[in-house]
């Protein structure tokens, strides 16, 4: 079955902080819209991700009448820590403001969450198989997906933003030839690790012989950090007592307490990005840099 008779301006595809901020924008400024986001609502409101709203962020969301709803969290302190050969150095740099959060990327996305919904938003969780089709014609683009019922739907709008990341349906939507991506490899990896463990500063970054480390809070009683690698090393070889070790000797310091870690991952260091970021009525977010 099939329902053909829906419509909206914008439809957005993706929950993120992107699209979350867009949708919360265009709903406050009258445009009606739809946010579809192929993940459960519990599975988007825990995923651990960057936890730092910068200044510009925070201004954004101010002007948007939406600070005291979205913001959340402590001030942040605009010092980069540094450990070099068993010693902290902090690094203070200057701001043009002192707007700027330390907050979970998942307390963020929540409260945009609440917002959009609370404030009559269009967001459907659990929105399979989206394909999206007529982005480039003169008729308005259809995006098409299927529910949790099973029930394929399709809407009519006038503009798609795609807000679904690099690897989503959006940008492979546009046609071979018509995209140019640009990127550069740096030649090593992130070995990246989530663990139960409170971080002793909003950042902590390592510089040492054998590689970069970094440490930073997710949360009041998680962290994430990132080992640099090479680019052939494999999952098997990195244990959690190894893991430790390994934090230890780069930190120059012992681990204060071992957590359990939920998590490891080894992402190649990159950046990309897309020219043009758009192509008839579909607008890519941009993305830069690589997945810390």
């Amino acid at each position: 079955m099939s329902v053909v008779d829906e419509n909206t301006t914008v439809a957005i595809v993706g929950s993120g902080v992107a699209g979350l901020a867009l949708g919360n924008f265009l709903l406050r400024s009258g445009i009606d819209c739809v946010i579809l986001e192929k993940r459960g609502r519990q599975y988007v409101e825990q995923r651990q991700r960057a936890g730092v709203i910068d200044n510009r962020a925070a201004r954004m969301f101010r002007q948007w009448g939406l600070e005291d709803r979205v913001l959340d969290g402590v001030p942040f302190e605009p010092v980069l820590n540094f450990r070099i050969d068993g010693e902290t150095r902090p690094y203070a740099y200057s701001t043009d403001d002192g707007d700027g959060r330390f907050c979970p990327q998942q307390v963020l996305v929540r409260n945009l969450i609440d917002v959009f919904i609370g404030d009559g938003g269009d967001l459907r969780f659990d929105a399979e198989d989206v394909s999206l089709e007529s982005v480039s014609g003169d008729e308005r683009p259809l995006v098409r997906y299927r529910d949790s019922a099973g029930t394929t739907r399709t809407i009519r709008c006038d503009f798609i933003a795609g807000c679904d990341g690099d690897r989503g349906v959006s940008r492979a939507t546009i046609p071979s030839g018509q995209l140019t991506r640009y990127a550069h490899d740096y030649g090593y990896a992130w070995l990246t690790v989530l663990a139960e463990v409170p971080a002793n500063h909003q950042s902590m970054m390592a510089i040492h012989s054998r590689g970069f480390a970094g440490q930073f809070a997710r949360g009041p009683e998680a962290s994430r950090f990132y080992l640099q690698c090479p680019l052939d090393s494999s999952l098997s070889e990195w244990t959690d007592e190894r893991v430790w070790e390994e934090i230890e000797i780069r930190f120059g310091e012992p681990v204060r307490m071992r957590g359990k870690i939920s998590s490891k991952r080894l992402v190649p260091l990159r950046s990309v990005v897309y020219d043009p970021m758009s192509h008839g009525r579909l607008y890519l977010r941009s993305r830069h840099g690589s997945p810390i």
